[in-house]
């Protein structure tokens, strides 16, 4: 028997159902900002629909709204995760993917973690424009970082980042700052107690979900620059991970109407090729 038609088959059922689960998932967000009124009672409830110009929406509101707008773009950005796996990346690569604008690439720095190219494309991702690095060491690891935000090549730069030293990151910080890149660095929990110049610091903690096509965690704020919040605020975030779930209308209530964000138009109508 012949395997390969099958699994080619397989492929492609599986491709069309991700593509079908992120286009309903995007009309439904569609369908709740056009339901809103257009004269809300306070400021309050629009507060989230746009960002910045310097930053980009999370894609959950709450996150968006403490954070004055989401993560910075010409800044660093550090998620402190306890251990490698919480999910923290899931979470913001939408946000990551909004980040990214043609022709400019996203920079994957990491000798032993590599993405995983399916969740990428369900973000929203263009696989053509990923770049993908693999250092020996942390000082290859600092030069290719250093490199990467200095380029001007890439909007987005993400990188696991164990150990450096306060001098590098703020040589890091500038060259962010310089191009405009967004740079999102997952850093080991003991890190919390060393100094960095990221504009934005968040530490999270998983979750237990009882269902298991959803996945939790909570998020405190260590930092964040010109928004106020510092130190205790916590956030719980919640997420569909099945492509196919059918989102209940408070569920996307919660989250932030990225179609009205301009970086968020593309996966609609890369859903409507596939």
């Amino acid at each position: 028997m012949r395997l390969a038609p099958i699994v080619e088959s397989a492929r492609r059922e599986l491709d069309h159902r991700v593509a079908l689960g992120r286009l309903r998932a995007r009309l439904a967000e569609l369908e709740q900002a056009q339901h809103r009124s257009p004269f809300p009672a306070d400021q309050s409830t629009t507060a989230t629909t746009d960002a910045p110009a310097d930053c980009v929406l999370t894609g959950f509101a709450d996150l968006d709204e403490a954070l004055g707008g989401g993560l910075r773009v010409g800044a660093l950005n550090e998620v402190l995760v306890p251990t490698a796996g919480s999910g923290a990346l899931e979470a913001l690569l939408p946000a990551l993917a909004r980040a990214q604008r043609p022709p400019q690439l996203l920079a994957w720095i990491d000798h032993a973690r590599l993405p995983y190219p399916p969740a990428l494309a369900r973000a929203g991702f263009d696989l053509s424009r990923v770049l993908l690095v693999s250092p020996c060491n942390e000082r290859e690891q600092s030069w290719s970082l250093d490199l990467a935000l200095r380029s001007g090549a890439c909007d987005v730069v993400v990188a696991w980042l164990a150990r450096i030293d306060d001098t590098a990151l703020r040589r890091l910080q500038l060259a962010a700052e310089t191009t405009g890149t967004l740079a999102l660095f997952v850093r080991p929990l003991a890190c919390a107690s060393t100094p960095s110049p990221a504009a934005v610091r968040l530490e999270v903690t998983p979750l237990a979900s009882t269902d298991p096509r959803r996945r939790r965690l909570r998020v405190a704020i260590r930092r964040c620059r010109g928004s106020g919040s510092f130190g205790a605020e916590s956030i719980d975030l919640e997420w569909s991970r099945d492509p196919l779930d059918e989102l209940e209308v408070p569920a996307l209530s919660s989250r932030t109407p990225l179609a009205l964000h301009g970086r968020g138009v593309e996966a609609p109508r890369r859903a409507l090729r596939a």
